[in-house]
């Protein structure tokens, strides 16, 4: 079976275990990557806000909880 054809579930699940066999420098890099792909989505969120010139605190907070809501941490699906 491919990975392409793998259920979201069974996918973290393989992830899961890939990573218990990293050691702390790989572990690194793929928390460095996880981190950017986070912020990536957050700038998406936020993006009408600063092209309306409209972006402050409480859109940058709003943007944050919507992404909160749909990928709550320590949740395995």
């Amino acid at each position: 079976m491919s990975v392409l054809e793998l259920t979201e579930k069974d996918l973290k699940s393989q992830l899961i275990n890939e990573m218990d066999r990293l050691n702390r420098e790989q572990l690194l890099l793929i928390h460095q990557f996880v981190s950017r792909i986070i912020a990536e989505n957050l700038i998406d969120a936020v993006t009408g806000d600063w092209e309306a010139g409209t972006i402050n605190r409480a859109a940058i907070q709003k943007a944050i909880r919507e992404h909160r809501s749909k990928h709550p941490y320590g949740e395995s699906s």
